[in-house]
């Protein structure tokens, strides 16, 4: 489909936005990590602080908003990293106060912190709280000691198992955690042990990655040098079937191709990457997505210090978006959630004929078992959601 046969037409993006902050400190990087990230210093915490508030502060006047476009509505905040609990409850409040200021809030509100489990006490946890966070992502990635160890976390199976009961003493009735498979030396049997301790923890919410190796990770350099044998693609497909199975099996429902959830409890925040809604990125190195704009900010430090103290914008990437372009995003992203995408909505979002589009692009791909069409809905099948980069790669 040409661009030429697309109406400038834009959703109508008059819902409420999701805030997303960095907090780019870690303790120390674990080899996998490809993010932006910094070693944490004390004395940089209030400075930075400070440079997300005076961020916050002048969104309305940043060139992503003409004078009467900025959104007034805001139903969620996602704080990460990084390491956002390397930071102290406190710092975390005066970030969450000054949104709320700007923002009117919209509840249910929900508000998430990434903590790693060598980072707070149960006292940590209830001052979370009590500064208005209801939902914790703790970043377990594995309940073996020797995986751990592997991959440079900081924290071991005890202290994994102690964070989410800590949490859920303080009151945090919403609690995700991670779990990262195909890392080198993981077998069937040791992600599996992982996966039932963590079900045994009765999490609200289970993110399941699958290893990606980053460019400038730890991980990469391992392998160049020493030739480090990564988990094969047969094994890592086998890792992800058995993990969806045994999840299905506890009452977890998957909702997305990574993330899987009880009844009610998937990750707001995320939705809003994933149904085409509007969220705004503040922080060092984040993104956001205007409605008719991509941004996003300087990812070096000493930069965005002095830019947002000297109230200049910490804009270092700004791409304006046709509605083609918008529509493709979409797309893709609205092609990881399980419940697939009702063509006939993005067909009305965008004054197009999205199965159309559909057909021309996939066209190719009907007898490869990627996915279905259904009640003009497509959704990606399990074998699909294992080779989704097959399918997104034909919108680009």
């Amino acid at each position: 489909m040409q661009a030429n046969a697309v109406s400038e037409k834009y959703p109508d993006d008059c819902g409420p936005i999701g805030v997303y902050v960095h907090i780019p400190f870690c303790l120390s990087r674990c080899d996998y990590c490809g993010f932006v990230s910094y070693p944490f210093e004390p004395a940089l915490e209030a400075d930075y602080v400070e440079a997300v508030i005076r961020e916050v502060n002048s969104l309305e006047k940043s060139p992503l908003f003409s004078a009467h476009s900025f959104p007034e509505s805001l139903d969620t905040i996602y704080i990460g990293g990084g390491t956002p609990s390397v930071f102290n409850p406190g710092s975390i409040e005066r970030i969450i106060y000054a949104i709320k200021r700007k923002f009117n809030f919209v509840d249910p509100i929900e508000i998430t912190v990434e903590v790693n489990p060598s980072t707070y006490s149960k006292d940590e946890f209830f001052k979370l709280q009590e500064a208005g966070v209801n939902r914790i992502s703790i970043g377990l990635q594995s309940l073996n000691d020797f995986e751990l160890r592997s991959m440079n976390r900081r924290h071991s199976r005890s202290d994994s198992i102690s964070a989410v009961i800590n949490a859920r003493r303080a009151g945090f009735h919403n609690i995700s955690v991670d779990l990262l498979t195909g890392y080198p030396g993981q077998t069937l049997s040791s992600i599996m042990n992982s996966l039932e301790e963590i079900i045994e923890l009765e999490p609200e919410h289970i993110s399941v990655y699958m290893l990606e190796i980053k460019s400038g990770s730890k991980i990469e350099n391992r392998i160049k040098l020493t030739q480090e044998t990564l988990v094969n693609d047969d094994l890592m497909a086998d890792m992800y079937e058995a993990i969806c199975e045994r999840l299905c099996c506890h009452g977890f429902e998957q909702y997305e191709i990574s993330n899987f959830s009880g009844i009610g409890m998937e990750s707001r925040h995320n939705l809003k990457y994933w149904t085409d809604q509007v969220f705004l990125g503040v922080g060092l190195a984040a993104h956001g997505m205007t409605g008719r704009t991509r941004y996003s900010n300087v990812v070096k430090l000493e930069r965005y210090l002095s830019s947002a103290c000297d109230k200049q914008s910490v804009i270092e990437s700004l791409i304006e978006m046709d509605p083609l372009t918008r529509f493709k995003d979409a797309m893709i992203m609205g092609l990881r959630l399980n419940r697939g995408i009702d063509l006939a909505l993005m067909s009305c979002a965008y004054r197009l004929d999205a199965s159309r589009f559909v057909r021309d692009s996939l066209g190719h791909l009907d007898g490869a078992e990627l996915f279905t069409i259904e009640d003009n809905t497509i959704k990606l099948t399990q074998k699909g959601r294992l080779l989704s980069n097959i399918v997104f790669s034909q919108f680009i």
